[in-house]
């Protein structure tokens, strides 16, 4: 993945600034940007898929080199798309026509999967917990009680301007405390476009389930939305800024490559025989959790 919608939740959330934090849980949406290139290709290569290189920054201030936080690399394969960080030796495999993710720790020889339809039945399940504890933090009327309010229902129910320069290629989606700047560049095929989007979509809901603290994915998915109407254009660069509520400012540098090489093929093939594999332990998706991603904190 870009690291753009599986990890940089994660990054966002390990550079934001103290202050008030709901600590039920808050899903990133996040992706993040600077410039890349793109090579362009007519539809008929839609099969031979295509790759998304990412590097995660968080933006420094006047003087300050900014600082590499993460990097992943995303193979889009026959319909699937293979996400790898290569620091937690981990890949998710996003499977629509299945309705499913596969998660495989490739180090611990573990995994687990889990449906979109289990994804959905989460993101339900938290709305009437927000609304009990909205409803808390309202009877504490306090300033800092009431930022935190603001910003979980912003979370839920985002609402941006929208401007975008068809000139340049560029898109902002601002609000007072949540602000997404886009690069886009063309890409002829549009199959592909809806592809990324529908996985940028689908990445976005996991996160929420996956790690349990970041932010909420409906202004990810908010800023998708805007991009599909842009049809053949795709984010080589977003940044997303929370100042000055918070003192969040980070990008993700994408970069788009049609088609796959040997190496790819090599990768997706070890990956998807060791998913296979009977040396690998399949785990509920909780026991997951608990084994795999609490350990790391």
């Amino acid at each position: 993945m870009f690291l753009t919608f599986r990890h940089l939740e994660q990054v966002a959330d390990m550079n934001r600034s103290p202050g008030p934090r709901w600590s039920i849980a808050r899903v990133l949406s996040v992706c993040i940007a600077v410039s890349s290139s793109l090579f362009l290709h007519p539809a008929s290569v839609v099969a031979q898929g295509f790759r998304v290189s990412t590097h995660v920054y968080n933006v420094a201030g006047a003087g300050g080199a900014d600082s590499v936080l993460s990097s992943s690399l995303s193979l889009f394969s026959n319909g699937r798309v293979y996400d790898y960080i290569d620091a937690a030796d981990e890949v998710i495999i996003f499977d629509p026509m299945q309705k499913k993710f596969t998660i495989l720790n490739v180090a611990r020889e573990l995994t687990t999967t889990i449906s979109f339809e289990e994804i959905r039945r989460h993101l339900d399940k938290r709305v009437p917990t927000v609304e009990q504890y909205l409803q808390e933090l309202a009877q504490q009327r306090n300033p800092s009680a009431e930022a935190v309010a603001t910003n979980l229902r912003f979370q839920l129910n985002p609402e941006f301007r929208r401007d975008y320069k068809a000139m340049n290629g560029h898109l902002e989606l601002t609000s007072s405390s949540w602000n997404y700047r886009v690069e886009t560049q063309p890409w002829q095929n549009a199959d592909q476009v809806e592809t990324y989007l529908q996985y940028a979509d689908w990445t976005a809901r996991l996160n929420h389930v996956l790690h349990p603290g970041s932010f909420f994915p409906e202004p990810r998915l908010a800023l998708n939305k805007s991009l599909r109407e842009l049809k053949t254009r795709v984010p080589v660069a977003i940044e997303l800024d929370l100042r000055p509520s918070e003192s969040l400012h980070i990008r993700a540098q994408h970069q788009f490559r049609q088609g796959l090489d040997d190496d790819d093929r090599r990768r997706i093939a070890r990956w998807d025989h060791a998913a296979a594999s009977q040396s690998v332990r399949q785990l509920p998706f909780l026991s997951y959790q608990q084994t795999v991603l609490l350990s790391r904190k």
